[in-house]
């Protein structure tokens, strides 16, 4: 159902309310806690986790295996997303692990992570770090312009003061990546594959 993703991502956000994560304070309006964009887009990370399906799926939870975020050339988003992880560790719910990459080299080994976030000052390579990991399945995330048509998976926009997301499902089926239909229709715009010829 499209709300399930949309009450998950309520319940992180207002957890992290409740845990102080929070930074600062409206000046306004009472002294109503503000979200920062980049712990939603911390939110949003953490729960793509749960709406996508790794080909070893099976085997990985039958050991714990616990999933891997990078975040390469965004280091405020990598300390929210390392804040988060502790949070969600001290209160018992699904823990993960955080990789901080400064910015891309070819040496660079992503091979740990279930997805990687690239940040705005990778875009120049965008093209570069896709074409390194096609059919490897890692959920590729940006929130730069044009990084569904480099080939990325999932674009985070912002839409009216929100954060919002696009979906390249052609390039996630690809990885061997298998997207939730509750993600999907939850989606800004959706990348299908193109159906096959007889």
């Amino acid at each position: 159902m499209k709300m399930r993703l949309h009450l998950r991502m309520a319940l992180v956000i207002l957890a992290l309310i409740a845990s102080s994560m929070v930074v600062s304070l409206a000046a306004a309006g009472g002294g109503e806690p503000v979200i920062k964009q980049v712990q939603v887009k911390a939110v949003y990370l953490y729960n793509f986790l749960h709406f996508v399906t790794w080909p070893n799926y099976q085997e990985e939870k039958e050991k714990k295996v616990v999933k891997v975020i990078g975040v390469l050339g965004d280091q405020e988003l990598g300390r929210s997303l390392t804040e988060l992880a502790r949070r969600l560790r001290q209160r018992g719910r699904t823990t993960i692990k955080v990789i901080l990459y400064s910015s891309y080299r070819p040496d660079l080994d992503f091979s740990a992570c279930h997805i990687l976030f690239i940040g705005r000052s990778q875009a120049d390579n965008f093209k570069m770090i896709v074409a390194r990991l096609k059919g490897r399945p890692i959920l590729t995330v940006a929130d730069a312009r044009h990084f569904l048509s480099a080939g990325g998976m999932i674009e985070l926009v912002e839409m009216e003061g929100r954060i919002r997301y696009q979906v390249n499902l052609s390039a996630a089926r690809t990885a061997g990546l298998r997207l939730s239909s509750q993600l999907l229709e939850s989606a800004l715009k959706v990348i299908r594959p193109m159906p096959k010829e007889d």
